[in-house]
């Protein structure tokens, strides 16, 4: 019981820690925003120039930008977010019969979080709110959350069956 509990405060601190983070990270200004994103999406090309000097990787650098800039800045933190999220829930109470609440707990906190780290680009300069990124962010939230329950569940099943 007592490391159920100290697994929860700790989940419950990385994930308010990323949740800052992604907070943080949608309010920097526009230009700010794409500096890091293109000092990033720069390194990936270099990378993938030394392995493959012919990819479209190379060949096409805004959509590798704009790709990354979903697949990492949205999705990805969003995904780390999800596992976070729902490792913490799902230390907050040892009851199979609870996990239920605790999908929808979770599902709802990440459309929530999405809606309003967009809704914090909205009132940053240079950058604007996209009901697409919600989508996207949330989508990357509940594939990872989701993957993290199955995970948790099969393990937690596996245990049961064989005490």
């Amino acid at each position: 019981m007592k490391t159920r509990k100290i697994l929860f405060y700790i989940f419950l601190t990385l994930s308010v820690a990323v949740n800052i983070f992604i907070v943080i990270e949608g309010a920097t200004s526009g230009s700010e925003s794409e500096s890091q994103s293109f000092g990033f999406t720069a390194w990936f090309i270099d990378v993938v120039r030394n392995i493959n000097p012919e990819s479209g990787i190379v060949q096409n650098p805004e959509t590798t930008h704009a790709v990354i800039r979903k697949l990492v800045g949205h999705f990805g933190l969003f995904g780390l977010s999800g596992i976070l999220s729902t490792l913490m829930f799902l230390f907050i109470n040892d009851s199979m019969a609870r996990k239920i609440q605790i999908i929808v707990c979770t599902s709802m906190y990440g459309f929530f979080f999405a809606l309003v780290s967009e809704l914090a680009q909205y009132f940053t300069p240079g950058r604007y709110m996209s009901f697409i990124d919600v989508l996207i962010d949330f989508s990357g939230y509940i594939l990872f959350g989701g993957l993290t329950f199955l995970i948790y569940y099969l393990v937690h099943r596996h245990k049961e069956n064989k005490a």
